[in-house]
């Protein structure tokens, strides 16, 4: 699979999208040992999977395409990038092929049905400042003691210094880590537990169009997490043109999300419906089975 890098680790844009998490509906998996539990930290396109359990029993396996900052062009249509990625996915014959489809019209054909086949599972945005304009406040976390997290169950706000981080993993020199523009971080991590406008619609045009479209969202949260994760110096942040939009709409408190669209059904068959899951089963209109 030839997967197109537009920054290296480290040197990405100073705001924009972390991670997308794209859930594949494992009955069109062609080749499930492409899928990892634990992946690969340092490759930008990951094939994952995770194993949803009760005790010692396995309910389920879920399996991920997770596409990383690096391998996302900003000043292109993000919905179309995911759509290109996943056509790839086909073309090397780690999803099935749908019947009467051929590779130029893959990418029609998975736009149509994308909520059938497939769900936004996650979405992380990053916004990068100078080490001196935040301070990390509250309590840290035992496993990762340089990150501040939100209280919420998932957390959907953090704060950490990305140039600890890359000197953890040792496979960046110290002296590339050492010439970060803006070595702190601050992301949102939005999932399906916590944010009920995961809908890939959400994620057509620019990163300019996908960030004015979850601004609200990401400012009524900063309004309600920002004082248990971090300070930010705001007089000081002119550079961060993304963040203090955020911190300005969060003080108005008059976000409306009215250019979201809300999170489908997760198309997951043969079983009972649980909150953003469905039972149709649909395979048989478009594969051979």
């Amino acid at each position: 699979m030839y997967i197109q890098l537009f920054y290296n680790e480290g040197f990405t844009p100073q705001s924009g999208i972390d991670t997308i998490a794209i859930w594949i509906k494992p009955e069109i998996i062609k080749r499930h040992q492409s899928f990892h539990e634990k992946g690969n930290n340092n490759e930008y396109i990951n094939l994952r999977y995770k194993r949803e359990t009760a005790g010692n029993l396995i309910i389920r396996t879920n399996y991920f395409l997770e596409i990383q900052a690096e391998a996302i062009n900003p000043n292109r249509d993000i919905y179309l990038q995911i759509l290109i990625l996943l056509q790839q996915l086909t073309e090397n014959e780690v999803l099935c092929i749908p019947k009467d489809q051929d590779n130029y019209r893959l990418i029609v054909f998975y736009h149509t049905n994308f909520n059938k086949l497939f769900s936004l599972d996650k979405l992380d945005f990053y916004f990068d400042l100078n080490r001196e304009d935040i301070n990390l406040i509250g309590k840290p976390n035992p496993n990762y003691p340089n990150t501040r997290y939100s209280s919420c169950n998932p957390s959907i706000l953090k704060a950490y210094f990305r140039d600890d981080r890359l000197r953890e993993k040792r496979h960046i020199s110290y002296n590339d880590i050492d010439n970060i523009e803006h070595p702190a971080r601050i992301e949102f991590s939005l999932c399906r537990e916590n944010c009920d406008y995961l809908n890939s619609q959400n994620l057509k045009g620019t990163y300019d169009s996908v960030f004015l479209r979850y601004l609200p969202f990401l400012a009524r949260r900063w309004y309600e997490h920002c004082d248990e994760v971090v300070e930010v110096a705001f007089n000081k942040i002119n550079y961060a043109h993304y963040l203090r939009q955020i911190i300005i709409l969060a003080v108005q408190q008059t976000q409306k999300y009215t250019n979201l669209m809300k999170s489908p059904p997760k198309p997951i068959s043969y079983k009972g419906a649980r909150r953003n899951e469905e039972n149709e089963d649909i395979l048989l209109r478009y594969y051979n089975q």
